[in-house]
């Protein structure tokens, strides 16, 4: 999917593509180990990309069960009042996904499961950690 985005949008802001290539790799995830991918071959899973509005604009559709993610967003944040060491591991993939899409949007049409994003040209803020120099990405916390 990584490649095809790249292939699909090459001219797109990188720090955009980088939150999207992210992205799509947890809904990818989800849908693999969630959505009971494993049992369906992986072309039930579609995506489309285009740049337009300064933004890249992305659609991730698959044929598995009815998952509405914005209705899971509160379950997540909910999970975030614990400190770090008393929270169950798992289950902040999607609010993930959400912080780092500038818009995010589902809708369940024709027997799929489909997600509207998009990812503006948002800068990758570069901190120092010690010696090295990382790159680190504004999730909007």
């Amino acid at each position: 999917m990584a490649a095809h985005l790249q292939a699909t949008v090459p001219a797109c802001d990188a720090a955009a593509r980088l939150r999207a290539e992210t992205a799509l790799e947890e809904l990818l995830t989800n849908s693999i180990v969630h959505g009971k991918a494993r049992q369906r071959p992986l072309d039930s899973v579609w995506l489309a990309a285009r740049v337009s509005d300064d933004a890249l604009h992305l659609r991730y559709e698959d044929a598995f069960a009815p998952f509405d993610p914005v209705a899971r967003i509160d379950e997540a944040l909910l999970r975030t009042a614990n400190p770090m060491e008393q929270r169950p591991p798992g289950g902040l993939g999607l609010l993930m996904v959400f912080r780092l899409a500038d818009a995010f949007r589902y809708r369940h049409e024709n027997g799929r499961n489909r997600i509207e994003l998009s990812f503006s040209g948002r800068p990758i803020v570069a901190s120092t950690g010690g010696p090295a120099r990382r790159r680190s990405v504004d999730l909007g916390a």
